[in-house]
């Protein structure tokens, strides 16, 4: 490692040219020994350490060297898009020109993003597509004859073409389809298992484990980057969802009155279709009167937390299976051509997947699971949805992560909580089978950051506390010139100070509440000055380098909502172990979420910029303590706005006049 990563050492001579980083150096020293001993590790690395180099180079020459296989999972596209158009280019380059060797690695995606030329043809055929797609139908086409891995990515397409053309589980007959030594999907799972390096998502990795791990080739070694959104997404993948609009959408493609183009209707024999009909019509009744009578439970709620069976939901429990060995026993029954039969065959998984989360949700069928109903507008049934997800993952990450590879990898900015790993360790199941490694930062704070501390807000509770907010926000703004993100814990805090600032400032605000999340960030990258408000997910995750972002406002700490079922059902498992769950839960989930967003920042060494934290706990609570000291180090920290003023150019240089 120090022959790469040393002064003067190999990495410049790949790249060009190369910064030597100290932290770039014990950090993959650190990797190439826990590989070596087959470990564990959880190591935190902050943006600017050059992270993705220093534990790739030691994977893939662990892996090269022991002939292994790696999975490498991330969470945003960004940075797979980073990995294969700059990282691992450069990896492969320093193992070509160095090592004598060589290694390849793949990009892995769910199955519906790759296309499926049986349905591509049969929809062609059938003439499914509208006049402005056929020039798409042609380049899609190309790509088939070319015989070439092609996936969503590859395809500028509307949603709705993609969705006749997509491969589909329940249809896909694999090796014995006609075209399966050109599919693209086949290639890639075979390209996948040539691969020494497998990149993906986190969703895919967790999706894989949700279907027994039969998706995607076993490795030894994984590596988890952006390791803090684990247990979230693990969580979600691994739960269930059902949903009224949901149900109607699937019956929509056995059965609509009046309606002839849909799957019952091609059933032959006139009496095997009527039953049908009449089977659908009945679990169309049902379900309406199941999330009807879910209504008066949940009540004017968002969400309120099941404890016990949904009892109500047997009928239609009992409906849809009647339905489904119905269609079972018709399912050579059906006229019609071929893309029919493959309709029918995916409307029946949809269904079939529907009816376990379903039943699921009413009889309570999975252990140390949390159940929750939701409620995303008042009005029509439609918007009832049942969930239910793992209370906790540690035993499945156990099981399933931990026990099954030689060395899991953790990597983030925000894995500790007051220098110490244990919290996150134990929530992905790696509890006392771990080594770690905390990294300082190659960013000078001190010059680049200004930490202002609302000490004299009002409580976040109090009713004074928007427009005092919306009023210090308006200051900072004002100061650094605009380009300021806005984090908040709540809709309802983000819509009462986003009408109070408006009043205040006149640049453009692009807020979450108003449009999708990434509308909004392209919107305000776009505009060049301008406030972006948000709340949960713009806390980590986004790359706003640069004079992009001057400022970073938090109205709140970032703990969760107490009430939210998830949230209560892990407190209660806490408390029943006999802790404290705010200080064993709460406040470790708090700071790393706060560690994430103060991170939003400084992302290079030319960024400067002022984090202000309006929440005045950070001060008067003793847990606040935990959270100052997870501040950058070198940080100089602000109690006074008049003081801001004064200091906010020295971070802003060449922006408005501080005292206007």
């Amino acid at each position: 490692m120090k022959r790469i990563f040393g002064e003067n050492g190999l990495l410049g001579d790949v790249l060009g040219s190369c910064e030597y980083r100290d932290e770039q150096l014990a950090m993959s020293e650190y990797i190439s020994e826990r590989l070596s001993e087959r470990e564990h590790a959880f190591i935190e690395a902050g943006t600017g350490t050059g992270k993705t180099l220093a534990y790739l180079v030691p994977a893939v020459l662990y892996a090269i060297e022991n002939e292994k296989k790696i999975t490498l999972t991330t969470e945003t596209r960004a940075l797979q898009k980073q990995l294969f158009q700059k990282d691992l280019p450069a990896v492969q380059k320093l193992v070509r020109e160095h090592f004598n060797a060589d290694f390849s690695y793949s990009l892995c995606l769910g199955g519906s993003n790759y296309p499926c030329r049986k349905r591509f043809e049969l929809a062609l055929r059938r003439g499914r597509f509208s006049p402005e797609e056929i020039r798409v139908s042609g380049d899609i086409g190309r790509m088939f004859s070319a015989g070439i891995i092609f996936t969503r990515l590859d395809v500028t397409a509307p949603q709705r073409l993609w969705n006749e053309i997509c491969r589909d589980g329940e249809t896909c007959s694999s090796y014995r389809c006609a075209f399966a030594s050109m599919c693209p999907y086949q290639m890639a799972r075979k390209e996948w298992t040539r691969s020494t390096l497998l990149v993906m998502n986190h969703y895919l990795f967790f999706t894989n484990i949700a279907m027994e791990r039969t998706y995607l080739p076993e490795t030894e070694i994984v590596i988890f980057d952006e390791a803090h959104s684990l247990e979230e997404i693990a969580s979600a993948q691994l739960g269930t969802t059902a949903g009224y609009d949901q149900l109607m959408e699937i019956m929509g493609l056995f059965y609509r009155p009046r309606k002839k183009n849909v799957l019952l209707s091609s059933i032959e024999k006139k009496k095997n279709r009527e039953l049908a009909a009449e089977q659908a019509k009945e679990i169309i009744s049902e379900a309406s009167a199941f999330y009807e009578g879910l209504r008066p439970m949940i009540g004017k709620k968002t969400t309120l937390r099941v404890r016990e069976p949904l009892g109500s939901g047997a009928d239609l429990v009992n409906a849809i299976k009647n339905f489904m060995l119905l269609m079972r026993e018709n399912e050579d029954d059906f006229s019609g051509e071929e893309s029919l039969r493959m309709e029918f065959d995916i409307a029946r998984g949809k269904l079939f997947l529907y009816l376990e989360a379903l039943s699921a949700a009413v009889h309570h069928s999975r252990e140390n699971h949390v159940y929750w109903l939701e409620s995303d507008r008042a009005g029509l049934a439609g918007d009832i949805t049942a969930r239910s997800q793992p209370i906790d993952v540690a035993k499945i990450m156990g099981r399933e992560v931990i026990d099954c590879h030689e060395s899991c990898i953790f990597v983030s900015a925000t894995l500790s909580v007051n220098g110490d790993f244990s919290y996150m360790a134990g929530r992905l199941g790696a509890s006392g089978r771990f080594g770690s490694l905390s990294l300082g930062s190659s960013f000078d704070y001190r010059s680049q950051m200004l930490v202002y501390i609302g000490a004299d807000m009002p409580a976040p509770e109090s009713p004074e506390f928007p427009a005092r907010a919306a009023r210090a926000a308006a200051e900072i703004i004002g100061g650094l010139g605009g380009n300021c993100l806005l984090l908040f814990t709540s809709y309802k805090m983000l819509g009462e100070v986003k009408e109070l600032l408006r009043r205040m400032v006149s640049i453009p605000i692009y807020s979450q509440d108003e449009m999708p999340p990434s509308q909004a960030v392209e919107l305000y990258v776009k505009d060049g000055n301008s406030i972006l408000m948000g709340t949960h997910s713009f806390w980590q995750g986004i790359d706003l380098p640069g004079d992009i972002l001057r400022g970073v406002i938090m109205m709140r700490l970032p703990f969760a909502a107490p009430d939210s079922p998830p949230v209560e059902a892990r407190m209660e498992k806490v408390e029943q172990s006999g802790k404290n769950s705010f200080g064993a839960l709460q406040v470790p989930e708090a700071v790393i979420r706060f560690r994430q967003g103060v991170g939003r920042l400084i992302r290079s060494k030319k960024d400067r910029g002022v984090v202000a934290i309006l929440d005045p706990r950070i001060v008067s609570k003793g847990y606040g303590r935990i959270f100052m000291r997870s501040l950058p180090p070198g940080c100089r920290v602000i109690h006074e706005m008049g003081e801001l003023k004064k200091m906010i150019g020295e971070v802003a240089p060449g922006q408005c006049d501080p005292a206007e």
